[in-house]
């Protein structure tokens, strides 16, 4: 197993620490020390390096970013991101339905 790890500037003074390790699965793990990533909750620090965004990485090893997406294609990560992503297109599909509703209530309600 190996593991790659970014250090990468976040809200705080300090850099978190973003680390990501392939599995032999063919799988990948990956923690953060935000807070948000240190209560295993949905972490934009991971998420931005999975997606290949480099640019808060301070740590000068942006171009491990190439290794770590390797990990990432074809993963169970990938599928539930995948899932999230359909899940939010599904979602602005549903509050544009929902304003129209809403517009036509006060319309009828207006006549």
């Amino acid at each position: 197993m190996e593991t790659i790890v970014f250090l990468v500037q976040g809200s705080a003074e300090q850099p978190y620490s973003v680390s990501f390790s392939s599995r032999e699965s063919g799988n990948l793990t990956a923690t953060c020390s935000c807070p948000a990533g240190l209560v295993k909750q949905y972490c934009k620090h991971r998420l931005n390096i999975l997606m290949g965004d480099v640019t808060d990485i301070v740590s000068g090893n942006e171009e491990r970013v190439h290794t770590v997406y390797g990990w990432f294609a074809g993963s169970d990560v990938e599928a539930a991101l995948k899932e999230i992503q359909r899940l939010e297109e599904e979602m602005e599909k549903l509050k544009k339905r929902l304003s129209a509703a809403k517009k036509d209530v006060a319309k009828a309600m207006a006549d």
